[in-house]
């Protein structure tokens, strides 16, 4: 199931927004002004094109043109403003851009100039930016001309007049900043249109540019960006002098790329698309004009995703070829992958997720029976005169109540009862759900369990109450499993009660830990006044507690709950923390999570421990694969086990620094 579309963004923005969901695309184009760019085609899948820096990236991408260009273009590396205009009028005259130094020509630069032997050079820029000696080192290769203005929209200026003697349709950017008209580059060369670079923050255009659409004829305008960057009053301006003015305008830099390359490119439009970083501009300044020379539409992304209306846009058009600009550190190979970035969001309904028809196996083995979470024969976890584990908190050293504590040493010690027949097990299991009835709060029937200690993780703090989807997930296998082994009915109400918690979505005045995200459904472990965190390991033990009441009482809502979770592990988690050939990241949060200190050694094999359980759960091999696919990335030294890594008290709750590769991020050392 695909996630917000593209269509619902444009809905939504047209709620608030002057933006229609037409333009005049591709069919109306009028003909190019020269014959297209002689351009190698790209086979299918990814392609990346990528060099040491933004100069090499340039001329990477420059390789792919045939010798004998009509012309080239060079603009500065060091900013953005001459090269946005200058890379749809490269794609419109059918050569690429390059980029140099303010001062000195890359030798890289020299050597791919030499191979292409345009026709004609244009230096863009003046010589503050681009310097005459740069100019006259190029001018041994080619003829070459400066297109300069006093400023960034005078500079913009001379390239269209040189560029676009006539074009009935031009897309107006902001100057000030590059995302919009970056994105924006694919789209102007496909249509054989300028980027006309504007003063956004002012009421109306200059003279100079509105006598400049009228030179060209242009009769229809694309604004790209909100009217914080371009003005609502040039937007009513251009209207006033007759031209049919239409805004493509996200909430982000994303959005606004996915709206206009939405409006230029029809699904099975293009058989290529471009994916550069958001980031900065470098990489993609090259590429806007190769992807206006394919008519292509070049995408913006994060650097570990793109965004669910970019994903949406790429896969609607369904090109067969992916270019990806710049090296896995600007653009991640996930990314590259079209892998989804997870938003905290919380407003989503809890109406309709994405679901896989698994057929869920009665006869499984039980989750943890390979791998009791607590070694209850470590003599460091003590538990007081009643059998009840006992917790101290970091910040003061005062007992407080534990929800996964609880849960986990329960099950642990129901588990050495069955394998012993020693009751003293049986009425530990017992001391730990009964506590955890003890401390249980209610909403609208449904049991939860609450943490009523703050809790602190890399700069942010859960006030209290918090709760944890983890925790309902383990104390419902602890109810479920104590209902089995004792038969007393008490723990099928409590069971019962605790079930239903996940089907209660997120309220900012009671418990939740249930989230509907891009139709995908994730059970949170820190369910309180914080962003999601979308931790994947909580995610799956509360998957766990769901399968064992499903097997217990056959419950159909909770194999939907079970199928909706188990698909966002395959289709949106594992994807999102998968490091190649490294440790994995903890949580899944863009992007927060997707850095250095979300990577931890402790979780990584749990991950691919719980990968094998879902497999025997649902018995789909791909969870399997990804099991060997994150042993492949990173394997323990010593012989993965589970109970000897579990501490009896949780260590020092980490600071909002880098943690350690053995410090668990999450509740202590408690997983």
């Amino acid at each position: 199931m695909r996630s917000r579309t593209l269509l619902a963004a444009v809905v939504a923005l047209a709620l608030t927004l002057p933006v229609a969901v037409t333009v005049p695309g591709l069919a109306d184009a009028s003909p190019a002004a020269a014959t297209p760019a002689p351009v190698a085609a790209f086979p299918a899948g990814v392609t990346r094109l990528s060099g040491q820096s933004r100069y090499e990236t340039a001329v990477a991408v420059s390789q792919r043109y045939s010798p004998g260009v009509s012309v080239a273009f060079v603009a500065t590396g060091a900013d953005f403003p001459d090269a946005l205009s200058a890379a749809a009028a490269a794609a419109q005259l059918g050569g690429p851009l390059l980029l140099t130094q303010p001062t000195q020509v890359p030798a890289s630069v020299t050597t791919e100039l030499g191979r292409l032997k345009p026709q004609r050079i244009y230096v863009v820029g003046g010589t503050g930016v681009v310097s005459a000696g740069v100019a006259t080192a190029l001018s041994r290769i080619a003829p070459t001309q400066r297109l300069a203005g006093a400023d960034r929209y005078a500079t913009a200026d001379a390239i269209i007049r040189t560029a676009f003697a006539s074009a009935d349709h031009a897309i107006i950017a902001t100057g000030r900043s590059f995302p919009d008209a970056l994105a924006a580059t694919g789209a102007a060369g496909a249509r054989h249109a300028p980027i006309i670079l504007v003063d956004g923050t002012q009421p109306t255009v200059s003279k100079t540019t509105l006598d400049r659409l009228a030179t060209i004829g242009a009769t229809t305008i694309s604004i790209a960006g909100g009217a914080s960057v371009v003005s609502s009053g040039i937007q009513a301006q251009l209207t006033r002098a007759g031209m049919t003015v239409t805004r493509y305008g996200g909430a982000t830099r994303y959005e606004t790329a996915a709206l206009l390359n939405a409006a230029y490119f029809a699904a099975g439009s293009s058989s290529t698309s471009f994916l550069a970083t958001g980031l900065d501009f470098a990489d993609a300044l090259a590429a806007g004009a190769l992807a206006g020379g394919l008519a292509a539409p070049l995408e913006l992304s994060a650097r570990t995703c793109v965004d669910p209306v970019v994903g949406d846009q790429l896969g609607t058009l369904a090109a067969t070829s992916s270019v990806v600009l710049g090296g896995p550190a600007v653009v991640s190979q996930a990314a590259a992958l079209n892998t989804r970035c997870v938003y905290p969001i919380v407003s989503e309904p809890l109406t309709g997720w994405a679901t896989s028809g698994f057929t869920l196996s009665g006869t499984a083995e039980l989750p943890y029976s390979d791998a009791p979470p607590v070694d209850v024969h470590n003599p460091s976890i003590k538990v007081d005169s009643t059998g009840l584990l006992i917790y101290l908190r970091h910040d003061n050293g005062a007992r407080a109540d534990h929800p996964v504590g609880y849960a986990q040493y329960g099950i642990s010690a129901l588990l050495e009862y069955q394998k012993t027949g020693d009751k003293l097990w049986l009425a530990r299991a017992i001391r730990q759900a009964q506590q955890l009835i003890a401390i249980h709060t209610v909403r609208n029937g449904s049991w939860w369990f609450p943490y009523r200690f703050p809790w602190t993780y890399y700069e942010r703090t859960l006030t209290t109450p918090w709760y944890s989807g983890m925790a309902q997930g383990q104390a419902l296998s602890l109810f479920v499993r104590l209902a089995e082994a004792t038969s007393d009915p008490a723990w099928d109400d409590a069971a019962t009660h605790t079930a239903t918690s996940f089907t209660q979505q997120h309220s900012t005045t009671a418990p939740w830990a249930s989230l509907e995200i891009d139709h995908h459904l994730y059970f949170e472990e820190y369910a309180g006044n914080q962003p999601p965190l979308l931790v994947l390991n909580g995610h799956i033990f509360a998957i766990f507690g769901l399968y064992d009441y499903w097997r217990h009482t056959g419950d159909a809502t909770a194999a939907a709950l079970i199928d909706g979770g188990a698909t966002t592990v395959l289709e949106r988690m594992l994807p999102a923390v998968r490091v190649e050939s490294g440790v994995s990241y903890y949580c899944v949060q863009a992007d927060y999570c997707q850095s250095p200190l979300w990577q931890n050694q402790h979780y990584h094999p749990i991950v691919s421990w719980q990968m094998d359980t879902l497999a025997s759960i649902t018995g789909d091999a791909r969870y399997t694969t990804w099991a060997q696919q994150l042993r492949d990335d990173w394997s323990p030294i010593v012989p993965f086990s589970l109970a000897p890594r579990m501490a009896p008290v949780p260590g020092p709750a980490p600071a909002p620094q880098p943690a350690p590769q053995d410090q668990a991020p999450d509740l202590g050392t408690w997983w």
